[in-house]
């Protein structure tokens, strides 16, 4: 999702971060339900991305039923 915008993204959890266009990083992050993370992006289109991803997350990844 990240890769449409003109920025670098990374995320944050416990002290670890990651791209945020690594799914292998992404899921060794074992960022479950509840959990805090920080995502942290720049680039011309930082703050697209940010927004984009906060309002994936606020949706439960568009998962059905949630």
């Amino acid at each position: 999702m990240v890769e449409r915008f003109n920025a670098e993204v990374w995320v944050t959890k416990g002290g670890e971060t990651v791209g945020g266009t690594s799914i292998m990083g992404l899921m060794m992050l074992s960022a479950g339900p509840g959990t805090s993370i920080v995502v942290s992006a720049t680039g011309p289109e930082a703050q697209a991305a940010i927004d984009a991803i906060t309002d994936l997350v606020a949706g439960k990844f568009n998962e059905e039923g949630t």
